[in-house]
Formats: structure tokens, sequence, C-alpha cells
């Protein structure tokens, strides 16, 4: 029966905001839609539960799909992507913190994007300051919190969701992507950040669900996590990967705002109209350097029709960068006009993306 109550479940907060999200959406929606949201231990107690027709729904995190997903299951659908950005808890913006700030960043991407802004900082991990707990977890924050407010550390890096769990809020700067701002350091969030699946038994009708779910946040976690399979192993705790859907004007507004002739040529024709209309598809990857200081990155943006392409040619591209930066320049007898005489001498690879690689 379609008015039958719908039995949704999750697990207490972990930090990746699934919980309070599903929490909030239910709540929401309780005078129009007939559900109930209950917890379980774990994942795997919510999917065995799932398993034995005890629940209908389960709402979790991308990590948790990759590490319990199995062929009786199946996303229905994703609800509204959370802000992926990473934020800087601190008293002042990362640009002002005072020289050789001392602060607590465990994710090896976010760390490389903070010395790109700041090459002073003194970044540690929580075991340099003997802070165990289980990670992004409520107790971790409230930790690192203790440890900033005692002086131990000027500041901490971590997700959105996880700040969200202090019991008394701080500032919190934004680690964001700022598109409209090129004189400031951006940060594409490590991929798959802000999604909150719902996965239900193979079958499960989506239309049950589907006035709670987002299409273009699903749109966004297939590409994402497509784009991540391509990524090497040993480059996807060092790869920033983000996906979005945007509005034609705000891609405009953007690119005169920051004199980006390119963009506005490729959008619109001679006759300054829109070559076409439609909400386009934004991609964008970069792996960084160990030292912060050079970055593969590439940029994609098109019509979503097309987006299979953009994504080939975004691999492509930053499959290529990667591999110059990272390949040592070999002599040249040739000798090209105007160059000077070091551009055909020996150079070594001006990216050096592992820390046991050679100098």
């Amino acid at each position: 029966m379609d008015d039958e109550r719908l039995v949704f479940l999750s697990t207490s907060s972990h930090g990746d905001g699934v919980r309070q999200q599903i929490e909030k959406v239910l709540e929401q929606r309780s005078k129009t839609f007939d559900a109930i949201l209950r917890q379980a231990p774990t994942i795997a107690d919510a999917l065995s539960l799932l398993s034995d027709g005890v629940g209908d729904l389960v709402a979790m995190s991308p990590l948790d799909w990759n590490q319990h997903q199995n062929e009786n299951i199946a996303i229905v659908g994703l609800l509204s992507r959370r802000e992926p950005t990473w934020v800087l808890v601190s008293d002042d913006k990362p640009e002002y913190l005072v020289k050789n700030a001392r602060i607590v960043c465990h994710h090896p991407l976010l760390q490389r994007q903070m010395l790109r802004l700041r090459q002073d900082l003194d970044l540690v991990t929580k075991s340099e300051v003997e802070l165990e707990h289980e990670h992004d977890s409520r107790e971790e924050i409230e930790g690192l919190e203790a440890l900033r407010q005692n002086g131990t550390i000027d500041g901490y890096v971590v997700k959105r969701s996880q700040y969200n769990l202090l019991s008394e809020k701080t500032r919190r700067h934004t680690l964001g992507l700022h598109k409209g701002s090129p004189e400031r350091s951006h940060f594409v969030p490590p991929p798959l950040n802000g999604f909150t699946l719902i996965v239900g038994r193979v079958g499960f009708p989506k239309q049950r669900v589907e006035h709670i779910l987002d299409p273009s946040a699903e749109f966004a976690y297939r590409i994402e996590s497509a784009l991540l399979e391509s990524v090497p192993s040993d480059l996807v705790d060092l790869t920033g990967i983000h996906v979005e859907q945007r509005g034609v004007g705000t891609i405009l507004r953007e690119a005169k705002k920051n004199n980006d002739d390119w963009t506005m040529s490729a959008m619109i024709d001679t006759e300054k109209k829109v070559r076409q209309s439609g909400t386009r598809v934004e991609m964008r990857i970069e792996t960084l350097s160990v030292d912060g200081k050079v970055s593969a990155c590439a940029e994609q943006i098109g019509p979503i029709e097309k987006h299979r392409i953009a994504m080939v040619n975004l691999l492509q591209e930053w499959g290529s960068v990667l591999t110059t930066l990272t390949s040592e320049h070999q002599a040249t007898n040739r000798r090209v006009r105007n160059m000077p005489d070091e551009f055909h001498e020996d150079r070594p690879a001006m990216m050096r993306i592992h820390s046991d690689e050679s100098e």
C-alpha cells in the first residue's frame, strides 16, 4: 500500500552529516509523509534489518556504501547535497594566522592545499598532539576544540559536518572553491563529500520517496564516483574532485567579473547571445605536489547531455598535465630560437607527488 508507513534506518551521528540530514528531512516532511526514523548500532546492523524486512530504507554515506554494497541492495536516490567543502576552525582567517601557526590537519589533500596557501604553517596530525578519538566523532572534535582553547594548537581542519557536532559553536572559515575570487587560494574538496545516499532492497519503488530526493545530487554523485574510479589508487587521497550543475547566468557573471574571455567567448556568440541555454555541468579535478607549490588541475564546463564527453576530456587533460609535470626534462641538441640556454639542459621534474621520491 502506498500510504503504508516507511521505516528509515540510520546510525548515530558519526561526523559525516548523514544522521542529521535524514532526521531534518523527515521532520520537515512529517505532515505530508508517513515515515519514521529508527537507529541501528552500525550500518551492517541497519542493512541486516533491511534484509529482514524490519526497515525499508537506509540512509548512509558514500564511504558506507563502498564498504557494504551487495547484490541485494541498490541506491534509490540521494538527498540534496550538503556543502562539500571543509572548514578551518581558528580565531583568524587562514591568510591572517600568526606565522608558523600550528594546525591539526589529517587529510593529505587538505594538508597540501593549506601549504599552497601558507608555506610557513606547522601542520600536525592528531597523533602528534596525542589525540586518539574515533575518526570524525563528536569526541574528536571536542578534543580538538579543547586543544585550540588551551593554546596547544592555533586551529584545525575538519569536514563541515563534523564541525556541526560541536556543542558550542566557534569561528570557522570555509576552505572554499572561491570561483569568484581568483586571488584567493581555492580548495577543491576530496571527492564524494556532502552526499547522503538512500539505499533500499533491489526493486524498491523510487516514486514512494521521490519527493525527498534530489536528481542533481544523484547526477553529481554518479559523475564524481566515475571520475574517482579513474584515479590511480596512490593518488586518491591527494586528489580533489568536484562536480555541480550551474546556471548559465551564474557562470557568465563570474567570467565577466574575472575577465575570463575564454569562457565568455565559448558561451556567447558574435551576436552576444548565449550559444545554448540550459544548465551546465562543471567538473574540476586537481592533484597537488608534496609541498603544495605545484598543482595538476583541469576543468570542464558543458551541457549536461554531453557530460560523458566532458568527463573523458577532463581526465585526459588532467592526466596529460600530471605526466608533463612529473616527468624529467631531457637535454636537447635542437636549439629553439629565442629560448635561454637552460631551456635545452637537463631539468628534474617540476612536481614531486610522494614524499619518498627523490628531490
